[in-house]
């Protein structure tokens, strides 16, 4: 008796693929740009949408007034169009905290939640490139919805035609002020995201982890005027991505605090910011990576 062949394949007449097969940096910017569009709401449902379009049109709120101040200075002689454009994220970052909160989980919760992160790691995308992607994918969109409402308060200014060379230098400080902090939030959002992987309970944990410091650091920094103890203040305010980068723009571009109570670093503080600003986004982002690494490989 003849024994019948084993492991045949058929062939089922299923048209084979013949195009051009995309490498490792295409899948990159695919979920990059897929990551991007997500932080959004796009391609998700309506309600996904709400947040952060409705965030973005209260962020362009505190732009147009700024804008109209701008323009308002310029006609009076008296007065010096206002100019300290990193304000604009300082005093908003009760907004800027809750689009973080809504949008980090989108990104790096949901698929740990439901497992669908290793349907990902099928691909040939390491775990390291997948996370630092949805990292600045998230970076991005942050810095979004910052700097565009500021732009509009630039070309304000611009347009009264007040000193225009300082209103770029200005702009351009915060700008860099900007990119940090956007790198420091997503790092941040992103790592209490793998930790909570509910989305309510990641948005929570998001807000109280930026916004009860916040409150705490501010009081700590008034004490610490009224003591005129400047090096005290200047490690208090380190200990905040908002106050932290507050001081980098301060100390390396110069010009005034976006508030009294911050002490301007000057000397060796310069170098304290600078290495503290480095520290609050490498630190985070490495153990977001260890994180997502341990998760993933369960």
């Amino acid at each position: 008796m003849t024994t019948p062949p084993r492991g045949v394949i058929h062939d089922l007449g299923y048209r084979r693929f013949g195009g051009r097969r995309l490498d490792d940096g295409a899948i990159t910017r695919e979920l990059y740009r897929n990551s991007v569009a997500q932080a959004f709401g796009i391609g998700r449902s309506g309600k996904a949408k709400i947040m952060p379009w409705l965030i973005i049109t209260f962020m362009a709120v505190p732009a147009i007034v700024m804008g109209a101040l701008s323009i308002q200075a310029a006609q009076v002689p008296a007065m010096d169009a206002p100019s300290n454009y990193f304000s604009y994220p300082y005093w908003t970052q009760l907004l800027i905290t809750i689009f973080v909160a809504t949008q980090a989980p989108v990104l790096f919760a949901r698929d740990l939640r439901y497992r669908t992160i290793v349907l990902y790691f099928a691909r040939p995308v390491s775990r390291t490139r997948f996370v630092l992607t949805r990292l600045a994918a998230l970076a991005t969109a942050i810095f979004l919805v910052i700097i565009v409402p500021m732009l509009v308060w630039f070309a304000c200014a611009l347009s009264t035609g007040v000193d225009s060379g300082m209103h770029a230098q200005r702009f351009g400080a915060a700008l860099v002020g900007v990119a940090v902090l956007s790198l420091v939030l997503a790092a941040l959002g992103g790592l209490v995201s793998t930790l909570a992987t509910k989305s309510g309970l990641a948005l929570a944990a998001i807000i109280v982890v930026l916004m009860v410091p916040s409150a705490m650091i501010t009081m700590a920094l008034a004490i610490t005027t009224e003591l005129a103890r400047d090096g005290l203040g200047a490690l208090v305010a380190s200990a905040h991505p908002f106050t932290a980068v507050a001081q980098l723009v301060s100390g390396v571009f110069g010009g005034p605090a976006v508030n009294p109570t911050i002490p301007e670093p000057e000397g060796w503080l310069i170098g304290l910011a600078v290495a503290v600003c480095i520290a609050w986004v490498v630190l985070p982002t490495l153990a977001l990576v260890a994180r997502m690494r341990s998760v993933a490989s369960l």
